[in-house]
């Protein structure tokens, strides 16, 4: 979008005169020119460095609400298009009034806000400077979002959109998934699976994983959905039965047989949507589940997370956005050395993690963090808890093998620090986590949450009985319904299918008489 251009004779006559609290007005005599946009444009820059920034921005006419857009911009989300992206520099034609501009980058900068009022044919520069909330990257915390999908249809050059978008949300690492699901076509099916070097040159490493999915029904999600990053190409059948290219195909394989095929080549397995479908504890038990995505796509939930923790499985909490990349859904990995895509995946594989879609939780356990283990003979732990928040949220919490044990308000929904001396009688695991009431702009409540610190006792034991026991008895369940209801090609198949089920119900049989 160029500038507009005129005359001196006509910049002299359009030249607004501004008296004191009053709006623009023309000069004597003159009727206003409404015809001719206005324009706004600035930079953008990152105000710690000065250097260039991407952002996602919008320009808010103050009077009426409306949001103004370049023609032909990048925006967020087709139903919910609030801003536009722009890396370094923006411009938008509005009409003449009072304008409020704001560019917000990620979930680690407070939003830049500028204001301005414009008169029609004029130009305004209104530059922004995002300020740093916490400098996580100091501490080796880098991240990522493991789970994303690009529409059916997409008005734009997919190839535009991946380029800007990671960096503009200040994403470290940004995963795309292969998927299959009957003959939809995914825009995002058109990249290889594997490294995406020529998308990853503006600060984003960006991968190209897989989705394997298999549903029972359309809203009911059968074996479940999980996520190989870091593969070298794809993991077929890519989706079983019902999803599959051809919806008559049998529910099989398993997704467990994939997840095997997945880390024989070295990939890393994450479950999807808080641990939907019967077959992630057969997963989780078997050491077929690097991670277990919270979130992604839902709303979080835990209790199907914690279940797995009680059993004593040690699965690292990670998190991404499913559908494009419309809200902050993401997952902070501390890497050990220097900052790659390899260092990055063993961090998370380590459970050195915390899942956000907007507080930045710091969390140890006598000065270990996220996926350490912590022996203590004493009996007592010094917990440690803080949150910096651009969106409000309501307090932190401490969980200990499910329940909440010690918890403080946030002040002014900003921050909140916590520091408690906590008794410790047996072993189990422990984290922390955000809660609130407010949502973000894509309407999802606030949230955080760590990967467990996992505590041993001399003497005393980790794992729960009842959590063993209660997958004990819904595998068997999930197995008889496979026997009675899924649809294969032969019985070989079936009993293979239900055979890796009774070898997951085995293994929660050991953790059980371990209990």
């Amino acid at each position: 979008m160029g500038h507009i251009h005129m005359s001196r004779r006509d910049l002299l006559r359009s030249i607004p005169v501004l008296t004191s609290g009053s709006l623009l007005l023309p000069l004597r005599g003159q009727k206003p020119d409404t015809s001719s946009p206005a324009i706004i444009r600035g930079a953008i820059r990152d105000q710690r460095t000065g250097k260039p920034a991407a952002a996602k921005v919008r320009l808010i006419e103050t009077g009426s609400g409306r949001v103004f857009m370049p023609e032909n911009s990048i925006k967020t989300m087709p139903d919910k298009r609030h801003y536009f992206y722009a890396k370094g520099r923006y411009e938008v034609a509005v009409p003449a009034g009072r304008y409020r501009i704001e560019a917000v980058r990620g979930i680690a900068h407070e939003v830049a806000v500028g204001h301005t009022e414009v008169g029609a044919g004029l130009n305004h520069t209104v530059d922004l400077d995002i300020p740093p909330l916490k400098d996580l990257r100091a501490s080796n915390w880098y991240s990522g979002n493991t789970h994303t999908h690009y529409h059916l249809t997409i008005d734009e050059n997919p190839d535009d959109r991946i380029r800007m978008v990671p960096p503009a949300e200040d994403l470290d690492v940004s995963v795309l998934s292969y998927l299959i699901r009957n003959d939809s076509p995914y825009i995002t099916n058109r990249y290889k699976v594997g490294r995406l070097p020529q998308f990853s040159r503006d600060g984003t490493i960006m991968d190209m994983g897989e989705e394997a999915r298999n549903n029972k029904a359309f809203t009911d999600f059968g074996y479940g959905h999980v996520l190989f990053l870091n593969i070298p190409r794809p993991i077929e059948p890519v989706s079983t039965g019902l999803l599959a290219a051809d919806p008559k195909s049998p529910d099989y394989p398993t997704l467990s047989t994939l997840c095997q095929q997945a880390q024989g080549l070295g990939g890393t397995t994450v479950w999807c949507h808080n641990g939907s479908g019967m077959e992630s504890p057969v997963a989780a038990v078997l050491g077929l589940m690097n991670a277990y995505n919270l979130a992604d796509g839902l709303e979080a939930h835990y209790t199907r997370y914690y279940q797995l923790l009680n059993a004593g499985l040690p699965i690292a909490a990670s998190s991404g956005t499913d559908w494009w990349i419309y809200d902050h859904n993401r997952v902070f990995v501390q890497v050990e050395g220097s900052f790659s895509y390899d260092t990055w995946i063993a961090g998370l594989r380590a459970g050195r993690t915390f899942v956000t879609n907007g507080p930045l939780l710091e969390f140890t356990v006598n000065g270990r963090g996220p996926g350490a283990t912590v022996t203590s003979p004493e009996g007592k732990l010094q917990v440690r808890a803080e949150v910096n928040s651009r969106i409000p949220f309501d307090r932190v919490e401490i969980i200990q093998d499910g329940q909440v044990v010690a918890d403080q308000p946030s002040i002014e929904g900003r921050h909140v620090r916590l520091e408690r001396e906590l008794d410790l009688s047996r072993g189990g695991w422990i984290a922390a986590r955000v809660s609130g009431t407010a949502k973000t702009y894509a309407g999802y409540p606030v949230f955080a949450h760590t990967s467990p610190v996992y505590l041993r006792v001399d003497g005393t034991g980790f794992r729960r009985a009842e959590a063993a026991g209660a997958f004990m008895d819904e595998i068997e369940q999930s197995a008889r319904l496979i026997r009675k209801t899924f649809r294969f090609e032969n019985e070989r198949q079936r009993a293979l299918a239900a055979g890796k089920f009774e070898e997951g119900r085995r293994a929660f049989g050991k953790l059980l008489a371990g209990a």
